[in-house]
């Protein structure tokens, strides 16, 4: 990577000034030129951060499937939204045929009746509400193949509904289950997302640190064998002396750092490869980073999904006192009747009964007219039963656990709320960091580029050397890396604060 100072390219090199060769403004001019061209050859070659994010994601199995799972469970959402439908049974019933029976009945001078082929068809429907209301029909027909005139059809139809008295509402339960999984789902999705873009992040910036420690190694190095060079050159060192060794072994220490270096960032290009599928050629377009935290008044998620656990065990535990003193009242009711070739004879009845517990009491009525009479025949019943119970003692102790489960629930929210403010106090402090960095890289840019003017004045002045142009472009040069880098940083933190609010 190359950058150079906008203020000096643009910088005019007059012909003659401070009695400087014309050769020399020409040479730096040509530099200059070279540089130039070498950074924009390099920066064309760049690829946009959106690109590479965008191939990493495509690219990776991990993102498939935490895209799957979160489909998944957006179809299971849409299972558990589904409304109750009418639950409808039609059964057949017995159908039976027996041999034709031609007897005949001395007492009564009739020929004996006998239902040859009978069938008993139903259907019950259930309905979707709260006290489960079955409707229950059906008709009884018969016939005797050996006497063609006989019929009998026997219709009736019934229904039942509970009424629960408890107060407990189960479709509450299932909402918050519900809910949760739904949040759970969304977090998760998200997490994944924002933890991958800073995965790519982190291999970018890994690749960039490499970079900027190899170029600044093989800087020093050519500095070095220079300084070397010249000072055998010069006289001021020769060979086989200590100095001469001592500089030689500081050389190959150098070399070794290069060759580690130019490994570390061989593996890091393959990692960036597996895990976006481009070839390492820089990067650019990077967006800058928003820092804004907002301390969410009800907390994130974590906290969301704390305060349906306590929900969840508070409807627990009305659960069990529900199934423990039960209270329902159970209504039925019905009519039948039967029209045969013999007669018809109609029916009906009705009861109450209550429930609570381990006992009940229940009464009904009911009423027939047989075939040939026109008297109705009443009958009032009374009913009840109680049974000792025998789960009082285990009922008790799972009381006692659900009453701890939602303590337990209770603590935990707590702690999500002190958690989510630590975090994010947490995160204020990293933020006020990066922006002390930043004012601090932002004072060394100025710092460099002043430095770099003020040396072309000096050399064109004639009071300093090409070399100390160079060095302080390098120095401009790795500053850009920082830059860079510093915006990654950037990034990675606006993930963090994203996820800490999701």
């Amino acid at each position: 990577m190359c950058f150079i100072w906008e203020t000096v390219l643009a910088r005019e090199i007059p012909d003659t000034s401070y009695g400087i060769a014309k050769g020399d403004f020409m040479n730096k001019k040509l530099t200059i030129l070279i540089v130039l061209l070498a950074c924009g050859s390099f920066l064309s070659a760049a690829t946009a951060y959106s690109t590479i994010l965008s191939s990493a994601k495509a690219n990776s199995p991990q993102m498939q499937n935490a895209e799957l799972t979160y489909q998944n469970s957006l179809l299971t959402q849409q299972q558990n939204d589904l409304d109750d439908v009418v639950q409808v049974t039609v059964s057949s019933g017995t159908v039976s045929v027996l041999p034709a029976d031609n007897g005949f009945n001395p007492q009564t001078g009739r020929k004996t009746v006998n239902e040859d082929l009978s069938l008993e068809p139903s259907v019950e429907i259930v309905l979707p509400n709260d006290g489960q209301t079955t409707i229950t029909a059906s008709t009884g027909l018969g016939f005797e193949y050996g006497d063609k005139d006989y019929y009998s059809v026997s219709p009736s139809v019934s229904a039942k509904h509970t009424f629960d008295l408890t107060g407990y509402d189960s479709d509450i339960a299932v909402s918050l289950n519900n809910s949760k999984t739904a949040l759970q789902s969304e977090m998760t999705y998200r997490m994944a997302h924002l933890s991958f873009e800073s995965q790519v992040l982190s291999s970018i910036k890994a690749i960039l640190q490499a970079e900027q420690q190899l170029d600044e190694a093989k800087w020093n190095l050519s500095k070095a064998e220079k300084t070397l060079s010249d000072s055998l050159e010069l006289g001021n060192m020769s060979e086989g002396s200590i100095s001469y060794l001592q500089t030689v072994n500081q050389i190959n220490l150098q070399k070794n750092s290069i060759a580690a270096l130019e490994k570390q960032i061989a593996t890091a290009g393959e990692q960036y490869t597996t895990l976006t599928g481009l070839t390492w050629d820089g990067v650019e377009d990077l967006p800058s980073p928003d820092l804004t935290l907002n301390i969410l008044p009800s907390g994130n998620t974590n906290v969301v999904i704390a305060g349906i656990d306590v929900e969840i065990a508070t409807q627990n535990i009305e659960a069990k006192n529900a199934s423990v003193s039960p209270s329902a009242i159970v209504v039925n009711g019905g009519v039948n009747g039967q029209i045969s070739s013999s007669g018809k004879a109609v029916g009906g009845n009705a009861g109450v009964t209550y429930n609570a517990g381990n006992w009940s009491i229940g009464t009904g009525f009911s009423a027939s007219k047989a075939q040939g009479s026109n008297d109705l025949n009443p009958s009032l019943t009374f009913a009840g039963s109680w049974t000792n119970k025998t789960t009082k003692r285990s009922d008790d102790l799972e009381l006692q656990k659900l009453n701890n489960d939602l303590i337990s629930a209770q603590n935990d929210l707590t702690d999500a709320r002190t958690e989510y403010v630590q975090s994010a106090q947490n995160l204020q402090l990293e933020i006020l960091n990066y922006t002390y960095t930043l004012q601090n890289q932002e004072a060394q840019n100025s710092y460099l580029s002043s430095n770099l003017e003020y040396l072309n004045q000096l050399y064109e002045a004639g009071l300093c050397s090409h070399d100390d142009i160079e060095d302080a472009q390098k120095e401009l040069e790795w500053a850009e890396y920082d830059n860079t880098i510093n915006i990654i940083d950037g990034l990675i933190l606006e993930n963090k604060i994203a996820q800490l609010n999701i």
